[in-house]
């Protein structure tokens, strides 16, 4: 029997995206924009949590995985005769090869998977800050190549003629297949025996758990996910350089699951929401200005800036947990219990059930 509950949690996250979407539907071109950007956050948001929250290892290269991704989507959208002028020098394969849009983001995040598979296995073997670092070399190599491969990427130079496909109603149906994916891993074996290697690493290895294997299913399936966010912020653009996919969009998405919520999937699209709602609006304060019964503010360049780090503070210290506190949304208005709170004990008691511990072993 279908149990409607316990799909709860993806239900009420697509439908809160979808209530997003429809409101953003109505508004002017401008306003469709930030919308379109705010659900591409939303899903690179979420496709780094399912690594990062579900391992408890904080990942700064997953921007790598959206640059891969971005690049093979731009690069095979481009129309043929725009493409020759753009890219002359392309190799064959490429310069002769034309996908639709939403052919080049799945062919684009099935790449980012490849490289997920052939980095994985040794940056899966470390841990706490040595993992983070590991992972930040992965993007700074893959800046470099895309900033000086200059024949496949045009190099440090914007390219250029990449069609703009992303729209509000055009992202929401990746959004939601990011969703879904994340809540069927979270929920399935796989997903509980690598939160109990984050609750306690130790005991998850005592019972058989191979770390190392789950971390590298975890991280294949986010960096198919994060291929997706990039094709899609690819054909948002039209038009970008490998800066577009280096430490501030680094930044800005860690800032935003850390804000929601860093254990839970509710966390990373609430997180991803408001940080993005927040931002824009204080683009607009700083740009535009308000009146205050009358009298005109205006503020200073920097103010976005200095709000938005002053947010994350009072969050760290008030709320190190999240806005979600790691719980995950449920119906009856309650949040339910987040996969892997229970004790570490529990939690490796609970993966040990989940599988055969001598076919995991």
């Amino acid at each position: 029997m279908f149990n409607l509950r316990r799909f709860s949690t993806p239900l009420i996250l697509i439908a809160l995206v979808l209530l997003v979407a429809l409101v953003g539907s109505t508004g002017s071109e401008e306003f469709q924009r930030t919308i379109a950007t705010m659900l591409i956050f939303v899903t690179a948001t979420v496709a780094l949590y399912l690594f990062a929250g579900n391992s408890g290892v904080l990942m700064f290269g997953h921007v790598a995985f959206m640059a891969v991704g971005g690049y093979v989507t731009a690069i095979l959208s481009i129309p043929e005769g725009l493409r020759e002028a753009t890219l002359p020098n392309l190799p064959g394969i490429l310069a002769n090869t034309y996908v639709e849009p939403t052919v080049a983001i799945l062919i684009g995040a099935v790449l980012a998977t490849v490289l997920a598979l052939a980095v994985g296995i040794p940056l899966m073997r470390l841990h706490h800050i040595a993992a983070a670092i590991g992972t930040l070399s992965l993007l700074v190599i893959v800046h470099v190549i895309a900033t000086n491969w200059t024949n496949v990427t045009n190099g440090p130079q914007t390219l250029v003629g990449v069609p703009l496909y992303t729209t509000i109603w055009n992202s929401f149906p990746w959004v939601a297949l990011v969703i879904v994916i994340t809540f069927a891993y979270q929920q399935s074996r796989w997903g509980r025996r690598l939160r109990a290697s984050r609750e306690d690493l130790l005991a998850a290895q005592a019972i058989g758990v191979r770390v190392t294997l789950e971390r590298m299913v975890a991280l294949v399936l986010s960096a198919f996910c994060l291929g997706i966010a990039g094709g899609l912020l690819a054909l948002f653009l039209g038009a970008f350089g490998p800066e577009e996919f280096y430490f501030k969009l680094t930044f800005l998405t860690i800032a935003m699951l850390v804000i929601g919520g860093f254990r839970s999937l509710s966390g990373a699209v609430i997180g991803a929401l408001v940080f993005s709602t927040l931002s824009d609006v204080l683009r607009e304060l700083q740009d535009g200005g308000i009146d205050v019964l009358g009298v005109g503010i205006h503020p200073k360049p920097g103010l976005q800036n200095i709000v938005l780090a002053a947010v994350m503070l009072a969050i760290l210290v008030f709320r190190p947990d999240g806005i979600t506190r790691g719980r995950e949304l449920g119906w009856r208005g309650k949040s339910t219990r987040p996969p892997g709170s229970v004790a570490p004990a529990a939690a490796a008691a609970d993966a040990a059930r989940s599988s055969d511990v001598s076919r995991v072993g």
